[in-house]
């Protein structure tokens, strides 16, 4: 029996490591034979060595004389260790010599996808299932692509397709539903794939999370104390949860730390071997502009993209050119564009060819605003397109990002003496974080929300995942004590049921409690305007919601929590020297309510007082944010 022979032998045996030692013995008698090197490339790419097999096949002499099967056997080695460049031209190579193979198509758009270019992507796939209808892993891949472009109902029906094969695909579907809005759907599929996956971190979270936004409190718990014990278990390796979902999530700090700390890992590693961008800084010339460029997903219609509207037209462009990079194929509003010295839609882009572009625009500064939430492309920064990279705004909170040089807080959001359980570096700005657009002032009409004329008229306007059980509870202390207010919660249909069990359970007031929908922003200064006292929640508190509150002269009353994200509205009251309305914990909070809600004098005081204060803090002025970059650069730079 010849050596080659024996090797497959010992190969079909699955004695994989005296297979190997075949395979090298019969290669170093025949370099030369593609079938051998081939089937000993397969060998390693079962046993996980994938790296191994690219050294073996990927030469130039071997590529010279491959075949489709060679090749598609390196083109899954690429994909698998995150060279999805190479892996394109090996697929585009296999795709040319053989049109009709649907591995090659599927090679081809899921490392177009895997590379940030979703749009690209879908044209190799569907190519893929033309081919084989039945190609289950191109379905999935369709699924992610169309996902990634926000087509929720596409996306499904690919992952339906793909499900038929890979039942576990409903936990993709669960993504879809809630993504779009449906929360009730999405959690019937969320508890469908918790079933089949019962050791999923991840698919907790997401469980967890849409309970959250349902209000359904005791079922959240139970998933939160499993997620917690899961995360806890030093012998099981979860699925790392997405950052966003953990920031969300009342698990305690170390396990959520520790899961971020895995997730960004993850990423890091797969981009391990991916080149980086050669264009470095620019030698230093007298009178040159510092060139800022900000990467986001939501420079559109959202919290975020409301907050911006005004700040890049405000930085100094007599020291500073600014880039806008969007990763989103929501168009911003042009007067958000035209803040821009250049910017690009850069949504179609894969990573590769964003960060090149951002190389050589030549930018001094890449600011990051998506962190971990939606539409983030951490593979754009991990290619290095400048010098010099931080977070700010989008994700307030601790990323463990290798690929980011520091994040922008402040020193209220993240006092000197807080605990910080993350790598990243600390860069805190004068003031608040926080940008604010001017907003339009409200009117103030009572008659036109169906709310009593001469009432104390608490509110909350958050969305529901930052509500909590005991929130709830307190909201309904709160009202039985001050026995004349009425409280205001947007609370989306979904919802309602499960807040109103809560309610009854604590034996809250029905007849003063208003559940209200989602109106247009203009409308929602004027119910906002209309209110007298802003209830902000514990675990997550208001951002945006609470700068839009303050800019309709309402007060909003928080506590002064252990992490950022549960003192962004605390750290605006301090920042505006309205300590008065950051409270110790939950008894202080409930006792300050009440006496504000029995004294209509005390919160018309209030809120002149914060009206004052927002002007004499310059707390809508643009400027006063892009200073506060400005200067966080310049000292950067001096040093």
């Amino acid at each position: 029996m010849s050596e080659a022979a024996h090797a497959r032998e010992l190969h079909a045996a699955g004695q994989l490591d005296a297979a190997a030692d075949a395979y090298r013995n019969a290669l170093d008698a025949t370099p030369d034979d593609r079938r051998l090197r081939r089937d000993y490339g397969v060998l390693l790419m079962q046993g996980g060595k994938q790296a191994e097999a690219i050294l073996l096949l990927d030469r130039p002499e071997v590529i010279v004389a491959a075949d489709v099967d060679l090749l598609c056997i390196l083109a899954l080695c690429l994909r698998a260790t995150g060279r999805y460049t190479r892996a394109i031209e090996v697929a585009r190579q296999i795709t040319s010599m053989d049109p009709d193979s649907s591995l090659g198509w599927l090679l081809l758009g899921s490392a177009l996808h895997s590379m940030g270019a979703a749009a690209a992507a879908r044209a190799p796939l569907q190519q893929a299932l033309t081919l084989e209808p039945d190609f289950g892993e191109a379905w999935h891949y369709l699924g992610e692509s169309l996902q990634a472009l926000r087509r929720w109902d596409e996306a499904i029906h690919a992952y339906r397709q793909a499900a038929r094969q890979q039942p576990t695909e409903v936990l993709n579907i669960a993504l879809c539903h809630m993504l779009a809005g449906r929360t009730q759907a999405a959690l019937h599929d969320f508890e469908a794939a918790a079933r089949m996956m019962p050791g999923r971190a991840d698919v907790l979270a997401q469980l967890a999370h849409c309970q959250a936004m349902m209000c359904l409190h005791d079922r959240q718990q139970d998933s939160v104390h499993a997620l917690s014990a899961l995360l806890s278990d030093k012998q099981a390796i979860p699925a790392a949860p997405e950052p966003f979902l953990l920031s969300t999530l009342a698990i305690p700090e170390p396990l959520k730390a520790e899961a971020i700390r895995r997730h960004g890992q993850a990423i890091a590693s797969s981009h391990a071997t991916t080149p980086r961008c050669s264009i470095g800084v620019r030698p230093a010339q007298p009178m040159q502009r510092i060139r800022i460029g900000y990467l986001s997903a939501d420079f559109g219609e959202h919290a975020v993209g409301t907050l911006v509207s005004r700040h890049f037209a405000a930085h100094d462009r007599s020291r500073f050119e600014v880039f806008g990079y969007s990763l989103s194929n929501e168009l911003p509003s042009p007067g958000l564009i035209e803040g821009f010295d250049r910017f690009l839609d850069a949504a179609t882009l894969d990573d590769a060819s964003l960060a090149a572009h951002i190389a050589e625009d030549r930018i001094d500064v890449l600011i990051d605003m998506a962190g971990f939430t939606l539409g983030a492309r951490p593979g754009v920064l991990c290619r290095r397109p400048a010098p010099l990279q931080w977070g700010w705004l989008g994700f307030v909170h601790g990323q463990h990002a290798t690929w980011l040089d520091g994040v922008l807080l402040d020193a209220n959001i993240q006092p000197v003496d807080a605990e910080w359980l993350y790598t990243d570096r600390i860069i805190r700005l004068q003031g608040t974080l926080f940008p604010a657009a001017p907003v339009r002032r409200g009117i103030r009409d009572r008659a036109r929300f169906c709310l009593p004329e001469n009432a104390v008229v608490l509110a909350s306007f958050n969305n529901t995942y930052k509500l909590s059980a005991a929130l709830i509870h307190s909201w309904s202390r709160i009202l039985t004590q001050a026995d004349e207010a009425h409280l205001m919660v947007y609370l989306p249909a979904a919802a309602r049921p499960g807040f109103l069990v809560q309610w009854r359970a604590c034996n809250g007031p029905e007849d003063r409690l208003h559940l209200v929908d989602k109106i247009d922003l203009e409308a929602q200064s004027d119910r906002a305007a209309t209110c007298d006292l802003f209830l902000d929640a514990f675990q997550y508190q208001a951002g945006a919601t609470a700068i839009h509150a303050i800019g309709n002269d309402l007060p909003v009353l928080s506590i002064d929590g252990p992490q950022p994200l549960s003192r962004l509205s605390a750290s605006l009251n301090r920042f505006l020297g309205m300590d008065a309305l950051v409270c110790r914990d939950v008894g202080d909070y409930i006792e300050r309510a009440v006496r504000l809600a029995r004294s209509p004098d005390a919160l018309h005081t209030l809120r002149d007082h914060l009206r004052r204060q927002v002007s004499k803090h310059g707390l809508f002025d643009p400027r006063r944010s892009a200073a506060a970059i400005e200067t966080a650069i310049l000292q950067h730079l001096s040093h």
